[in-house]
């Protein structure tokens, strides 16, 4: 091993990576070591000169103005769901200061696994989180333990399961299609009509092939925005939910939103909210909710609908928002 100059040292490792293909995305070079290997990997780096940081789940070094890290974590494939991202957003605040670093780091993890075949390590991804969501979502209500975000939109999606009306659905905001997979299948051989929407190509294309391999390539994606004055060629729909969407909106975007959402909405409009004390940065989110905020856009929703329809909150995993409508509010 080398005794070169901390500084450099990072540079070297980019150079000669450890034994393994590390993926790098923007600035961050990842590098999955599970096992013993996690150990042999931080005495190696150690030895380079590198200042490494060490948490439950991560290895991390910077070069000294911060502009590139090398993240080593020691989950292996079975180990790679979506409880990351609380492991990424309590165990590396230091080097992810925005939304868009800790995307960057999120991608480099899950590709880690698989570094030749990256779609390959997305599905690995997606079929170990629906595999813990889909037993989650079966059993019966409990305390899901801090930290184990899988539980929580687990409990999330059981309530929501008896809040579905209608033929149709629509979800906004559908990232990884999660929920609209859920409902898919507890509703064969129904086939109720599930179309995802997301304002980011790439969830789009990722939702398509992740709902195909899993046999349900009957579900719909599209690219819309539920802030641009097109969304309501979107279509119209008997059950339209937007679930952890609006904490990502700048306040004053918030009225633009519920418009569109009531306009492709045939019967009832389901909101989600997380209730914080502080924005998570990390996840991108712009404003807080708590339950006389979502009461009061509630109240909004009315207002915009003449009356015709009720309105109503309950608390699940943070706050649910449903709107009703009433035949004749369309």
């Amino acid at each position: 091993m080398t005794d070169e100059h901390p500084r450099n040292a990072l540079e070297q490792s980019k150079r000669h990576p450890y034994k393994v293909q590390a993926v790098v995305i923007e600035n961050f070079r990842v590098i999955c070591q599970p096992g013993r290997a996690f150990e042999r990997a931080k005495a190696s780096f150690t030895r380079q000169g590198l200042h490494l940081h060490e948490t439950e789940h991560f290895l991390y070094a910077t070069t000294p103005t911060n502009d590139s890290v090398l993240l080593i974590h020691r989950m292996a494939e079975d180990d790679i769901n979506n409880n990351l991202s609380v492991y990424l957003a309590q165990e590396l605040q230091d080097v992810l200061p925005s939304d868009h670093a800790f995307e960057a780091a999120f991608q480099g993890v899950v590709a880690s696994v698989q570094p030749h075949d990256p779609l390959a390590a997305w599905r690995m991804f997606f079929l170990n989180t629906l595999k813990l969501l889909r037993r989650q979502a079966e059993i019966e209500e409990g305390t899901s333990e801090q930290g184990d975000t899988i539980a929580s939109f687990a409990s999330l999606y059981r309530h929501l399961f008896s809040l579905l009306v209608g033929e149709s659905l629509l979800d906004v905001g559908c990232a990884c299609a999660f929920w609209p997979v859920l409902v898919a299948e507890r509703d064969l051989p129904h086939r109720r009509k599930i179309t995802g929407v997301d304002n980011r190509q790439d969830a789009i294309n990722l939702s398509t092939q992740l709902a195909t391999c899993v046999g349900l390539s009957h579900l719909e994606f599209l690219l819309a925005d539920v802030l641009s004055p097109a969304f309501s060629h979107t279509g119209s729909f008997d059950t339209v939910t937007a679930l952890h969407l609006l904490e990502h909106l700048e306040e004053d975007r918030l009225a633009l939103a519920f418009e569109n959402l009531l306009q492709v909405t045939r019967k009832r409009l389901i909101i989600a909210v997380p209730y914080e004390d502080h924005p998570t940065c990390a996840y991108g989110h712009q404003q807080i909710f708590n339950q006389k905020k979502l009461e009061q856009w509630g109240t909004w929703c009315m207002t915009y609908l003449d009356g015709k329809g009720k309105t109503w909150c309950e608390e699940k995993e943070g706050g649910v928002l449903i709107i009703e409508k009433t035949e004749n509010s369309e």
